[in-house]
């Protein structure tokens, strides 16, 4: 199975809107008959398809979401970590991309540092006690975050985190002093838009599945 990091993996990974699976016919004229097929198994059995297609020991375990999304031609299966925290020299991959249609496997790792590499393959990421109570003493610092839906990384350093958020219209980095809390060498930027329309009628949708049999 081809392995492929890009734009398209990025997009999929932000997908937000949903069509339900019980109009998906009549909405999308376009659908494949494969495509109709693959939706018919399931939520469960299409999720359970793509972790046979990533391989390992990868489990639902390794990720805090999965979504199943189409565009009527494809299948695709979205797995997610909203929050990736880094120990200090760690390299993990946080979220896969998997196009049940083509058989295609999306994934992108993240390092801490930036630039740190490892000669042992490379592992997915997997929360432990201790993992989340670093995670949510960064949450606890930021505060307000019950309406956050975007990603964050978190790379742990000796006296502080170092905070980087990335959504479709803006890019953030911080730092966190560990102890105090304390925020400081805030940067934000704003992103131009996509050069291109993503708001096709070929554009992926998460698939409600729970509606697919009323």
């Amino acid at each position: 199975m081809k392995i492929i990091t890009n734009l398209f993996f990025i997009m999929i990974m932000q997908a937000g809107s949903v069509c339900h699976a019980q109009h998906t016919q009549e909405k999308n004229s376009t659908m494949s008959k494969e495509v109709t097929e693959v939706i018919k198994l399931g939520e469960d059995a299409i999720v359970e398809l793509a972790l046979k297609s990533i391989g390992g020991n990868v489990s639902l375990e390794n990720f805090t979401s999965a979504t199943v999304l189409s565009n009527g031609e494809e299948v695709y299966v979205s797995f997610r970590n909203q929050y990736k925290y880094l120990s200090l020299n760690a390299i993990c991959y946080f979220d896969v991309g998997v196009n049940i249609t083509t058989q295609t496997t999306y994934k992108n790792s993240v390092a801490n540092p930036y630039n740190f590499t490892t000669e042992r393959a490379i592992p997915y990421f997997h929360i432990t006690e201790d993992i989340k109570k670093h995670i949510d003493f960064v949450k606890q610092a930021i505060g307000n975050l019950e309406d956050f839906e975007d990603e964050m990384v978190i790379r742990e350093n000796e006296d502080f985190y170092d905070i980087e958020v990335v959504s479709e219209s803006q890019e953030s980095s911080y730092k966190i002093k560990k102890g105090t809390g304390e925020i400081y060498d805030e940067f934000h930027a704003h992103l131009e838009p996509i050069p291109f329309d993503v708001e096709s009628e070929q554009a992926f949708e998460v698939i409600d599945f729970s509606l697919k049999d009323k």
